[in-house]
Parts: structure tokens; C-alpha cells; sequence
């Protein structure tokens, strides 16, 4: 198991932890509403038996129906708590990443990014202030034919890069590769943790 996937564990087990406790504080929420409809009922039932018969019944579906969604809302809050919260500390493990790996990981989408043609690199001030020596040529050497990138100067982004083809900007900063796939990530994360 590479270190990367130990952390990957270790937040999917920190974030099972968290939706169990949220799902928990959801189901007492829902039995404390459901606790105050039932007093609701026995009062109208002691006034007129007959008539709060049937209020007591349509009192008790309503606050069983409104406690359902407001459980179901709040579990749904907390899975989408969970999974963004998921997604920015991957995003964080990725930043605090050894130099050797994290540049591995940017090569790999580099190679899958770029166009053929020749493009501009452009990092971050800090990828490019701790950027390997021969970074670039080792990416060129690893394209295929026709495919070729240089250094340009660094760009406002946190991590990740942008490669620059003419006026064809291909952003592929960390930050925008999360919020590019968000959804797909959070069906796959729910999926992951809470099927």
C-alpha cells in the first residue's frame, strides 16, 4: 500500500467515523420531533377522543413524514459534508505530497493533457521555485512524436499547471480539475463510502 493510499485510507475511515456520528445526531433529532408529536396528539386526544382520533393519526403521518425529511435532509447534508470535505483534504494530501511524487502526479497529467504541438508550461511561483532539474526535458523525451512543452512563467494558481496551446488554455490547477469533476467525484465517493 503507497503512502498515498494509507492517507486515502485513513480519510475514507475519518470520514466513515464522522457520517456515523452525523447520521446518529440526525436519527435523535428525528425521535425528539417525533417524541413532540406524540405529546401534541395525547393532548388533543383527552379534549374530544373521537374527533383527535383522526387529527392524532394525521398529526403523527405529518410529523413522521416531516421528521423523515428533516433526517433525510440532514444525512444528506452530512454525506455532502463528508464527501467535499473528502475532496479538499485529497486535495491538501496532494499539495503536502513529497517533491518527487507530487511531480510525478503532475507529469502523469501533463503527458494526458497535452496536445500536440508545442505548449507552454506554466506552475505555480511555488511548483516552479522547487522544480526538478530537467522536469521539462523528461516530459519531452516521454511524448510522443510532434509534442513538445516549454517553461513558461508561473501563473495565480495554488497547484497543478496550465499548458498553453496558442489561445487555447488548458487549466489543469488542482483546484480546477476538483471543481471540473465535483459531481462525478461525489457519486463515486457516496458510492465509495455510503453504499
Amino acid at each position: 500500500m503507497t503512502g498515498l493510499e494509507k492517507i486515502l485510507s485513513q480519510i475514507e475511515y475519518e470520514s466513515d467515523d464522522r457520517c456515523r456520528e452525523l447520521i446518529e445526531k440526525a436519527k435523535e433529532k428525528a425521535q425528539a420531533i417525533i417524541k413532540e408529536a406524540d405529546a401534541q396528539a395525547q393532548s388533543i386526544n383527552e379534549e374530544a377522543l373521537a374527533a383527535a382520533e383522526k387529527k392524532v393519526e394525521a398529526s403523527r403521518q405529518t410529523a413522521e413524514s416531516s421528521a423523515g425529511l428533516v433526517a433525510s435532509r440532514e444525512i444528506l447534508k452530512a454525506k455532502l459534508d463528508i464527501i467535499d470535505g473528502t475532496l479538499e483534504r485529497s486535495l491538501e494530501v496532494i499539495k503536502a505530497l513529497p517533491k518527487k511524487e507530487y511531480f510525478e502526479i503532475l507529469k502523469s497529467l501533463i503527458l494526458k493533457n497535452a496536445r500536440k504541438g508545442e505548449g507552454v508550461l506554466h506552475l505555480s511561483k511555488e511548483d516552479t521555485d522547487k522544480l526538478p532539474v530537467n522536469f521539462v526535458d523528461s516530459l519531452n523525451n516521454a511524448f510522443k512524436r510532434g509534442y513538445k512543452v516549454t517553461l513558461g512563467d508561473s501563473v495565480g494558481i495554488d497547484s497543478g499547471f496550465v499548458l498553453v496551446y496558442g489561445d487555447i488554455d488548458i487549466n489543469c490547477s488542482f483546484d480546477a480539475i476538483a471543481a471540473e469533476k465535483r459531481d462525478e467525484l461525489r457519486d463515486a465517493l457516496n458510492a465509495l463510502l455510503f453504499d
